[in-house]
């Protein structure tokens, strides 16, 4: 038995037909574009793969941007580093130069001025930038680090700056036995005593524990007792005074015995300490304080004064800050001056944070990952503006330090420049040497990041590839495949299909 099939269930059948070929060579012209996975219903296991390779080249394509611009910045901090240290080579000859007793006034000066010069290129070169962002200002980059202390009509101006005796090796280990046991690298550290003045005497000040040395002690004396092997043990046995904490003037941290009415004050070796902060600026720069505090009598006579209060924006009532020292054999403390100099100073005003241009993924690795060189690394700290001083980080210590050796250089001081300023000159070389160091190892790391990284774009791409590439010469031939069926249906079409009424109008 028969089946007859209308007319509009042929026509429905053949426009179906029809419709897949065209479909099905849409489908192949659309993979001519190379890829096969267009949309996750082509093949939602392969589009799945393929998302997530595309996503690992994106990120893989941000570090490989990262690793770039670090080494840009890392690059631009050597070559400045660079400079840098070939003029503080240049500036530790002329300090060995300046501390031959022979020098005339013609040589002092010679020898200043070239000092001066390098200075002033150290901290222009401190300066530096990398398009519009400053290469040593933490994350402060758009605001130039360093500059100098200049007075109200716009000049460079002097500040009175505290002394402080600079040890050498032999003057650490004997007072400062306890850093040679943590391996700390003197050649890299200012280890300092704040220097006093008192009756035309010099001393040393030892801030760590209260001890005060007189100056012939610490520059000579000490050298036959360590010869014999005696070391910091024995150091404080040889003070002169120690610093008068003023706890123990405070009747808050005394007590009354019970056998008699006098008191006494019992003190940790910590309150022996001396806070630095409270006497000088985090650069060095030593606190005035007015008269009328320094006396307590003082202050309630001339608070009723009308002529003090008229003065009292003026200079005349201040005066340098004075510290308490109990010298042996004294019953009462005595005020001791601290010794000052006149010299330039140099601000900073960048911060000691840093920036990170991430390379891989993971945790952030600060020590890896910082590209930048702060004020701090730079320039090293000083008994102003160390982690004991109770100030916090000048970012500018060295520079500060070597004004000062600037400063005795024009006093035409050969001695301090023979006892401690070839010292400051070393360590302020080394801790740019330092700096050039610690860029030179991370820009070193970045590259072989960025050598890994474009292995594993590489790698990322022939993923990619492998899951959502077309098979061109299959391609091609199921494309002609496509066409010709395609065309054969449209041309049987118009030769099988019944007549419509329009094919008689």
């Amino acid at each position: 038995m028969g089946i007859r099939m209308s007319s509009n269930q042929f026509m429905y059948n053949y426009n179906l037909s029809l419709q897949n070929a065209y479909k099905r060579q849409t489908k192949l012209f659309e993979d001519a574009d190379g890829g096969s996975l267009h949309r996750p219903s082509d093949n939602s296991i392969d589009y799945s793969r393929l998302l997530h390779y595309k996503n690992n080249l994106s990120e893989n394509e941000q570090y490989q941007k990262n690793v770039k611009d670090g080494l840009s910045w890392m690059h631009t901090s050597d070559s400045a580093l660079t400079h840098m240290n070939e003029i503080m080579k240049t500036f530790v000859t002329k300090t060995v130069d300046a501390a031959n007793d022979s020098n005339n006034e013609t040589d002092w000066n010679a020898i200043a001025k070239e000092m001066e010069a390098e200075i002033q290129e150290v901290v222009s070169t401190a300066n530096s930038q990398e398009g519009e962002r400053f290469l040593f200002s933490g994350q402060r980059d758009l605001i130039q680090p360093f500059n100098w202390e200049k007075n109200s009509d716009g000049e460079v101006a002097v500040a009175s700056r505290g002394i402080a005796k600079t040890l050498d090796n032999s003057q650490v280990n004997f007072f400062k036995g306890d850093l040679a046991t943590k391996n700390i690298d003197t050649n890299a550290v200012l280890t300092q005593m704040l220097t006093l003045t008192y009756n035309g005497n010099t001393y040393y000040l030892d801030t760590q524990n209260g001890y005060v040395y007189d100056k012939e002690f610490v520059d000579d004396g000490y050298k036959e007792i360590f010869n014999k092997g005696i070391t910091t043990t024995y150091a404080t046995t040889y003070a002169v005074g120690r610093f008068y904490p003023s706890s123990l003037s405070s009747s808050e941290d005394t007590e009354e015995t019970e056998d008699s009415e006098e008191e006494t004050t019992t003190l940790s070796e910590e309150s022996y300490k001396v806070k630095v902060s409270d006497y000088f600026t985090n650069q060095g720069i030593i606190r005035q304080v007015s008269a009328s505090s320094s006396s307590g009598e003082d202050e309630e006579e001339e608070s009723g004064s009308d002529d003090e209060e008229e003065e009292t924006d003026t200079d005349s009532n201040l005066v340098n800050a004075t510290i308490q020292i109990l010298f042996k054999g004294d019953e009462s403390a005595t005020t001791v001056d601290f010794a000052t100099i006149q010299q330039q100073i140099v601000n900073y005003a960048g911060n000691m944070k840093y920036f990170s241009m991430v390379k891989l993924n993971g945790a952030v690795q600060t020590d890896s990952d910082t590209v930048n060189v702060n004020g701090k690394d730079l320039f090293g700290s000083d008994i102003f503006d160390n982690e004991e001083s109770g100030n916090e980080y000048s970012g500018c210590a060295m520079i500060n330090q070597m004004l000062t050796v600037l400063a005795k250089t024009e006093a035409h001081d050969s001695h301090w420049m023979t006892s401690d300023g070839i010292t400051i000159s070393n360590v302020a070389s080394s801790t740019i040497v330092i700096a050039q160091t610690h860029v030179g190892a991370r820009s070193q790391l970045y590259e072989s990041v960025s050598t890994m990284l474009d292995t594993q774009n590489d790698i990322i791409t022939e993923n990619i590839t492998n899951v959502s590439s077309t098979d061109v010469a299959k391609l091609a031939t199921d494309l002609m495949q496509a066409q010709t069926l395609y065309s054969m249906s449209l041309s049987l079409g118009g030769r099988i299909l019944p007549l419509s009424l329009a094919d008689y109008l």
